[in-house]
C-alpha cells in the first residue's frame, strides 16, 4: 500500500495503532501529549506537561521565493502555540530543528530566528536546544513545544457531549485565499482559551490547523459522536470562499463544544465567537447544512499530507 491511499491520517493510525501510551494521560491522537512528572513515583510539580511538536517543509508549506524568513519564522512557533493553546495549557520552552541546504544564505536564517524569537519573548517562550542538519535541497523547521497545564485546566478532544454547541474564535479562509503564504501570521489564542477553561465553559476544544470541517470531524471521531455545521453561520475571512473557510485550513482558530446552558456566559467574554453548529448522534455522522436548510454530508477533506 502506498502512503497516497493511507493519507496522513490513516498513517497515523497505521503507525500507532499497537503504541501503548504508557504512563501518559493522553498520548496520540489530541493536540498535544499530556504527561505528570513524576520521580520514585512521586508527583514533581501539580501542573501537568504537554508536548507537541509541528514542522514545516520547502515546497510543501512555503515556497523560499514568496516567503519572509521572519514571518516563517513566527509562524512556525505560532503553529505549536496553538496545539498547547487547544489543551487549556501556557507554553513554556522550545527546541528547534533545522535542516537545511548547504548554499542557503546565512541572512535568511537571521531573519527566522528573528521572527521566531519576536514571538518567544512575547510569550515568554524559552528556546532552550535543538539541532541543525544538512538537506541536499528543502529547508525543514521542525519545533517540538512544552507546555504546562493546571489539571482543572486541562481540555480534550474527546470529550464533547450531544447537544452541545459548536463554537468557533476568529475567521475561515484567509490561508487559502492567499494560497497558505507564510504571510498570513496565525493567530495567538492562549488568552481565550484560558478563559474558556477557566470558567468551565468548553466541554471539548481542537484547533483548525486542519481545516473547520476536517478539525470538526476530528473531535467527533475521538468524542465518539456527530455533528451538523450550520453553513449560514461560518465566519468567512473577507477575500475567501465558503469552500475555503470550510476545507482550507492552517487558521489557528480554536474550536470547541458548548453545552447549552453555558452559552449565556459564553456571550458575556470579551471577544468574538460563532456558534457554527451542534454536536449530534454519533450515526449522523457530521453533516453540513446549506443556507437553504438542506443537509448535506460534509467532505471530510481538509489539510492532509500525501493526499
Amino acid at each position: 500500500m502506498k502512503l497516497v491511499r493511507l493519507g496522513e491520517f490513516g498513517l497515523i493510525d497505521h503507525l500507532t495503532k499497537h503504541l501503548s501510551k504508557g504512563k501518559a494521560i493522553v498520548g496520540v491522537g489530541d493536540d498535544a501529549a499530556v504527561v505528570r512528572l513524576t520521580t520514585n513515583n512521586k508527583q514533581l510539580t501539580t501542573k501537568l506537561l504537554l508536548i507537541t511538536t509541528d514542522a514545516l517543509v520547502q515546497d510543501v508549506h512555503f515556497t523560499v521565493k514568496n516567503t519572509s524568513f521572519a514571518d516563517l519564522g513566527y509562524k512556525a512557533l505560532a503553529a505549536n502555540v496553538s496545539d498547547i493553546a487547544a489543551m487549556g495549557g501556557t507554553p513554556t520552552a522550545a527546541v528547534i530543528t533545522l535542516a537545511l541546504p548547504p548554499r542557503l544564505a546565512v541572512n535568511k536564517l537571521d531573519d527566522l530566528y528573528r521572527g521566531l524569537n519576536r514571538l518567544a519573548k512575547k510569550l515568554k517562550i524559552d528556546i532552550v536546544g535543538g539541532d541543525t542538519v544538512a538537506s541536499p535541497k528543502a529547508i525543514m523547521i521542525s519545533i517540538t513545544l512544552l507546555g504546562e497545564v493546571s489539571p482543572k485546566n486541562l481540555i480534550l478532544r474527546s470529550t464533547a457531549k450531544i447537544g452541545d454547541l459548536i463554537c468557533v474564535t476568529g475567521a475561515f479562509g484567509l490561508p487559502a485565499a492567499r494560497k497558505f503564504s507564510a504571510s498570513v501570521l496565525p493567530p495567538i489564542r492562549l488568552k481565550e482559551a484560558a478563559a474558556l477553561t477557566g470558567r468551565k465553559l468548553a466541554s471539548a476544544m481542537i484547533d483548525s490547523s486542519d481545516g473547520l470541517v476536517r478539525s470538526i470531524v476530528e473531535l467527533t471521531k475521538a468524542s465518539g459522536v456527530g455533528a451538523r455545521l450550520w453553513e449560514e453561520r461560518v465566519p468567512i475571512a473577507p477575500g475567501a470562499t465558503i469552500a475555503q473557510a470550510l476545507y482550507g485550513g492552517e487558521e489557528y482558530e480554536l474550536i470547541f463544544t458548548v453545552p447549552k446552558a453555558r452559552i449565556k456566559s459564553l456571550k458575556k467574554l470579551k471577544f468574538g465567537i460563532s456558534v457554527v453548529g451542534e454536536i449530534a448522534d454519533r450515526g449522523a455522522g457530521v453533516k453540513l447544512v446549506d443556507r437553504r436548510g438542506k443537509i448535506m454530508e460534509s467532505q471530510s477533506k481538509g489539510f492532509e499530507h500525501f493526499k
